[in-house]
């Protein structure tokens, strides 16, 4: 090794464990979860600080898997969000009346040891049904308070086809986390990303979740207003978080997944102007869900 490349190697190392020592709630979650957490080396290191739950209310995550390579990435953002917020995890699989109940019983075990593992923290009950996959989904997800879903599952053949999630991100009443993560497992420094909001109003449903879920993630939030001309934006803190205005000039959808290759998380409205029917995604929100670099919070 080259002193040149020996101190780029040393400078990684120190930049590598400053973000380790000043990582939110998230990164740590994030960095616990993979098995990265805490940078060691010769030199003495201080322990990597272990976040504790934002306990907000008892609730439940509901995540839809099969055995699909998505469903593992599902599974580990919901239960990352679980052990953010101290609420239970659900994991849901669903099988066609001739699927093999063995295959099923024997994926959900896989994925209960896997969420035990890595945050034991999480209490965690997984469930086998028979049936249609979109619609059992959305009777089970009106008991839950999060439904995460993979933007893909399965292959074709696979209960969880290709339309599920879209189906369940329309037609499901409350908040649908769709988890779209191209390249995960994540490399250093996903963790410390901000949440990204769309912005059509400052009092809108999205961006009081957007305001929530960066609290208790303890990350920065960055609302996005696309218009057709940009102009300055600022700064501030509102609620112990630190707020991040941009205005650019664009189309909306395009303006969110170009941010969202630098964002932990998109947040925007399931639906589009007022009068668009239930069941029917509005354009940005499909064009979001379809292309982002990063898990999408429907709201």
């Amino acid at each position: 090794m080259t002193d040149i490349e020996k101190l780029r190697t040393e400078s990684e190392a120190r930049h590598t464990f400053a973000e380790r020592r000043h990582t939110t709630r998230y990164g740590a979650a994030v960095n616990r979860y993979l098995g990265v957490i805490g940078y060691r080396s010769d030199e003495q290191s201080a322990p990597p600080v272990q976040p504790k739950a934002v306990t907000t209310k008892t609730g439940v995550v509901l995540v839809g898997v099969d055995d699909s390579p998505i469903s593992y990435t599902a599974v580990d953002h919901a239960a990352i969000e679980a052990d953010l917020r101290g609420w239970d995890l659900r994991i849901l699989h669903v099988q066609r009346p001739r699927g093999d109940r063995d295959a099923g019983a024997s994926l959900l075990q896989r994925l209960t040891d896997r969420v035990h593992a890595c945050a034991p923290a999480v209490p965690v009950a997984a469930r086998l049904i028979v049936g249609s996959a979109a619609p059992l989904l959305l009777v089970e997800g009106r008991k839950a308070d999060l439904v995460v879903v993979g933007h893909r599952h399965g292959t074709a053949g696979t209960v969880f086809g290709v339309s599920v999630g879209d189906r369940v991100a329309a037609d499901h009443t409350g908040v649908v986390l769709v988890v779209r993560v191209p390249g995960w497992p994540p490399g250093p420094g996903f963790g410390s990303r901000p949440i990204v909001v769309g912005v059509d109003g400052d009092d809108s449903p999205a961006v009081g979740f957007a305001h929530r879920e960066a609290r208790v993630r303890g990350c920065d939030l960055v609302l996005l207003h696309a218009g057709k001309a940009a102009r300055s934006g600022s700064v501030d803190t509102v609620g112990g978080v630190r707020m991040h205005r941009r205005f650019v000039a664009g189309d909306p959808a395009t303006a969110l997944i170009e941010a969202s290759d630098e964002a932990a998380a998109l947040v925007i409205g399931r639906h589009g102007p007022a009068g668009v029917p239930a069941g029917i995604l509005g354009s940005v929100s499909r064009s979001v869900i379809k292309h982002a670099y990063c898990p999408v919070f429907l709201v």
